[in-house]
């Protein structure tokens, strides 16, 4: 309860700080024009795609996996309600698109872009004016910045210049009041970014460059993962992390010395996360992402995940093509849990190109009221009890984001001789005085996944008899079918394959489920769902082997 209070009471003088500093009597202080310009030094390693110029250009902006058309107006006069496609419209990624462009007309179109937000954004506005936001644009218009500024006139190229400068010392101003760890580690990396490529060195690149690495140390653990345990937050920071360290590499290698073991850590803890669909597994926030960012992120490191392990508090199995992905249910701290999913003991299971399992993903953008729906344990391949979350979800005021634990700490045990996982949790110990043990092992080179899930008096407390659910959430397309005499769901998935579902200890249901895609929005699909009484000393054992 301490914790809470600390957290709502920091986060309270926080906003009232940033109301300060943002009102007009004080902002006017943000210098417009402070330095002599800029240098296009950061690279983009991010893959460009033509097509989305030619939609652009018609006014169809395909964002965040919603396609918005314009009409043909600005796309910065459109009132869209998805906050996913305006963060990504507004942080300027899509500027890659146009970067090996040699036709002069479409050049123009994308710094007409630029200028129409100076235009209309140029002084501070909340939204648009975001830390993460602001961030993520001031890197990507430098990474842009050659796009922009050749065969500009020196009035844009003033305006370009004036709005970069304006940003960062925004950013310079605001980020120590951010409540945001992320955000303030990706203001972080751009205040090191815009330093790296102003034309004249700042005298202050080495204390940005020490405020980074600090900023990465608090915020990622041993295995190199991100508090928040978010595959989505990982992707995000080393996106824009990877091209400022290579630049800080070439201009200053003494000062990116001890930055590097760190990103190659993350490098090592995102490709553990990544299934053999080359897909991040669908975990605390993070839902579709791009198969070539993902490739193109592995491509700036040669570390890769040893295999079968724990790591950042998931579990990981790996045998010939098939690859597990589970989650412990590790909590993360309260400023870090505005992503997180109560996904305590879930996992995704791909063999080869093949998602077996999975889990729902986080709410589409237009469905914000679903939110928190989705962050629920059902959402998720896992266990529950009486169909209550293994963590509290949400609440009130500053707490409405937040996932909270609701028992001691889950652990993890990696069975290195069976390539097994056992994982602990103890979220139903306070309500029903049970602990959830469930124990996976791949094998016969990731055709077959063997689980076991026990159900273990603790706490010392009385047991109560709740029902159970052990829900599999099976992937688009799959259609899983039953005969009445057998005991066994054969599954055909889209490609052709058939997987058999066995299982003994509780009775089965195939029902409806969804997944979240990225670009085809919800889509339907099936799960099946394990019933049965839970006591101390029930087991439930399952296997999904291919046929």
């Amino acid at each position: 309860m301490l914790k809470v209070l600390r957290f709502v009471l920091r986060r309270a003088a926080l906003s009232v700080a940033d109301r300060f500093v943002t009102n007009p009597l004080f902002s006017w202080t943000w210098a417009e024009a402070s330095g002599s310009g800029f240098a296009p030094r950061l690279s983009e390693f991010r893959p460009a795609d033509s097509q989305s110029i030619v939609e652009m250009m018609e006014g169809k902006y395909l964002l965040a996996g919603e396609l918005v058309d314009t009409g043909g107006i600005s796309p910065f006069a459109v009132d869209v309600g998805s906050e996913a496609w305006f963060a990504d419209l507004s942080a300027f990624g899509w500027l890659r698109h146009f970067r090996d462009l040699s036709d002069t007309g479409q050049r123009r179109f994308a710094r007409t872009l630029v200028l129409d937000w100076i235009g209309r954004n140029g002084s501070f506005e909340r939204e648009s004016w975001a830390v993460f936001i602001t961030a993520r644009r001031v890197l990507n218009w430098l990474k842009s910045y050659a796009l922009l500024t050749e065969d500009a006139g020196p009035e844009d190229i003033r305006r370009i210049n004036g709005a970069i400068d304006k940003q960062v010392q925004s950013l310079k101003v605001r980020a120590r009041y951010e409540p945001d760890p992320a955000a303030r580690l990706m203001a972080a990396v751009a205040m090191v970014g815009a330093a790296l490529c102003a034309l004249e060195d700042p005298r202050d690149l080495a204390a940005l460059v020490r405020r980074l690495e600090a900023m990465i140390a608090s915020q990622f653990d041993g295995d190199g993962m991100h508090l928040s345990r978010s595959p989505l937050v990982q992707i995000q920071l080393l996106n824009e992390l990877v091209p400022v360290n290579q630049l800080l590499k070439l201009r200053h290698a003494g000062l990116a010395a001890s930055l590097g073991p760190r990103i190659e850590a993350m490098h090592r803890m995102l490709d553990a996360l990544v299934l053999g669909t080359r897909e991040p597994a669908y975990m605390n926030g993070c839902g579709q992402m791009p198969v070539d960012l993902i490739l193109a992120i592995g491509a700036q490191s040669g570390t890769r995940a040893p295999g079968s392990g724990v790591l950042g508090g998931y579990g990981i199995l790996a045998d010939g093509t098939g690859k597990l992905v589970a989650d412990g249910g590790l909590v993360p701290p309260l400023e870090f849990s505005a992503q997180a999913h109560a996904g305590a003991l879930g996992f995704e299971f791909s063999s080869g190109a093949t998602l077996v399992v999975g889990n729902c993903g986080p709410a589409p953008g237009q469905l914000p009221e679903s939110r928190n729906l989705f962050r629920h344990s059902s959402g998720h391949s896992a266990p529950t009890l009486d169909d209550v979350s293994s963590a509290h979800v949400g609440g009130r005021l500053f707490l409405a984001d937040r996932l909270r634990p609701t028992g001691p700490a889950p652990h993890i045990t990696h069975v290195e001789a069976e390539n097994a996982l056992e994982l602990h949790s103890p979220a139903y110990r306070g309500r029903f005085g049970l602990d959830i043990v469930r124990r996976l092992t791949l094998m016969g080179a990731g055709h077959t996944l063997v689980g076991q899930d026990r159900f273990v008096a603790a706490g010392g407390g009385r047991v109560r008899e709740e029902t159970f659910n052990i829900r599999f959430h099976l992937a688009p397309g799959a259609a899983p079918g039953r005969a009445r005499s057998e005991d066994m769901v054969r599954i055909v998935y889209r490609n052709g394959e058939t997987w058999a579902f066995l299982w003994e200890g509780a009775e089965a249901e195939i029902e409806e489920s969804v997944r979240h895609s990225a670009h085809f929005g919800l889509l339907r699909t099936r799960q099946i769902v394990l019933t049965g009484r839970a006591r101390a000393g029930r087991e439930i054992a399952w296997v999904f082997t291919r046929q």
